[in-house]
């Protein structure tokens, strides 16, 4: 696999720089009603939505940081409601990690998508609103979590929602790097695979 560091390194400058910009120029009010807005059109479309997203053919960059800062703040509750084992030290790490996982997903895939994927290059803004597009069926399951955890006894109408969601986001995930790709599907299950099984390897070792 062929290396580009100075390459990745700006990349990932310009991310993080254009992260940071998302961050401080928020208008909470206006992103919330244009993300209501958006995540009723991906229900109409979900495939459709993150195909054009992975051609870049829609700009959802801003709109995917917001998405991204409410999934940690969604695992953070959870986290908070969840059982913890051990002292005080450990729950907090605890918390911090689930808090931080969201990121952590979306991150990992995109640097391996960046190292892999030399035949169709796309920007990292580009393949992080692809991703974080594909993961809006987890951001939902997280917001069922919540509900779980005050309202227990839900559980049996929430979890099959929640499974088929999650089973969603998989297939999501799955169209989304392929078009970044540009790949058919029968070639692209082997990396897609892997890209899947790096990202849990990192998540599982921290």
């Amino acid at each position: 696999m062929d290396i580009d560091k100075e390459e990745l390194k700006n990349e990932a400058k310009d991310t993080v720089n254009q992260v940071k910009d998302t961050i401080k120029n928020v208008d909470i009010n206006k992103e919330a009603k244009e993300t209501k807005g958006f995540l009723k059109g991906m229900l109409v479309d979900p495939f459709g939505t993150v195909e054009r997203v992975a051609r870049g053919e829609q700009e959802l960059f801003k709109r995917a940081v917001v998405l991204v800062m409410l999934h940690m703040v969604f695992a953070f509750i959870v986290s908070i409601f969840g059982y913890k084992y051990g002292g005080v030290l450990n729950q907090l790490k605890q918390i911090i990690f689930d808090t931080i996982s969201p990121a952590i997903a979306i991150i990992v895939p995109t640097i391996l998508i960046i190292l892999m994927n030399k035949n169709n290059k796309k920007s990292a803004t580009t393949i992080i609103s692809t991703l974080v597009v594909a993961s809006v069926p987890k951001i939902l399951v997280s917001g069922i979590d919540i509900l779980e955890k005050i309202l227990g006894s839900i559980y049996l109408i929430t979890s099959p929602i929640s499974t088929a969601l999650s089973a969603i986001a998989i297939l999501l995930a799955f169209v989304g790097m392929k078009t970044l790709f540009g790949e058919e599907k029968e070639n692209f299950l082997p990396k897609f695979a892997l890209i899947k099984f790096v990202t849990a390897l990192v998540l599982y070792i921290f």
